[in-house]
């Protein structure tokens, strides 16, 4: 598998992770997995976060070691100068929001679990968050360097309306508007299955993959 594909495999299966201890969180509200998931939606937007986005192995054959290891700045001296070199791409942008609102969805649901945060305006934060979340990952297209094919944009989109929908569910329970542990825990729910999708379906078509044997434009490291 490419370097991308990589890379989504270990988001998606994180995300799924999400969506069964938040899940079992909804029908076990005194379990750990209040605390655990948290920590993984934090965990998941720190990772990526850090890295310099430059796009150079985004089609390249590599290793799990080198796909895991991408997140690691590979010129710790000069992190900064690059993260900050890359970033004014529009999908750097979208890529390093959308991770901060993931670290901050752990900060927040960690503390409310702990009893640190209290009351109901904290609890509507968490759709907030994630359907701006949805919408960071979801509405940036292709373009010449980045989603340039059909199977990594319906992959995005699909992820971006899922958290959408799951935003909308959950807010509707939390403002009373609709009842019962199965409508709050769609969205636990939905991010399973979209983590699943991308976990075991994000794969270039062999047309997509032979189209990148001769056109390889990038340079540098980075994850997608």
């Amino acid at each position: 598998m490419t370097h991308t594909e990589k890379v989504h495999v270990v988001f998606g299966f994180v995300a799924a992770a999400i969506g069964v201890l938040s899940l079992w969180q909804v029908f076990h509200p005194r379990s750990r997995a209040g605390l655990a998931w948290p920590v993984l939606a934090f965990l998941l937007g720190f990772f990526l976060f850090i890295p310099v986005e430059s796009q150079s192995r985004t089609y390249q054959e590599v290793g799990w070691s080198d796909a895991l290891l991408s997140a690691v700045p590979q010129h710790p001296g000069t992190w900064v100068r690059d993260w900050f070199h890359y970033l004014p791409q529009r999908h750097v942008i979208q890529h390093k929001l959308g991770a901060m609102l993931l670290m901050i969805v752990g900060v927040l649901e960690l503390l409310r679990e702990r009893g640190r945060l209290a009351g109901p305006a904290w609890g509507l934060m968490l759709p907030i968050l994630l359907l701006a979340v949805g919408l960071a990952f979801g509405i940036h297209g292709g373009t010449a360097v980045h989603l340039t094919h059909v199977t990594e944009q319906f992959e995005h989109h699909l992820l971006g309306g899922s958290l959408a929908a799951g935003a909308v569910t959950l807010a509707l329970v939390r403002t009373g508007r609709v009842q019962g542990r199965l409508w709050e825990g769609t969205w636990s729910v939905l991010v399973l299955l979209i983590g699943l999708i991308l976990g075991l379906s994000y794969r270039l078509t062999p047309a997509e993959r032979s189209q990148e044997v001769h056109r390889h434009a990038s340079t540098g490291t980075g994850l997608r």
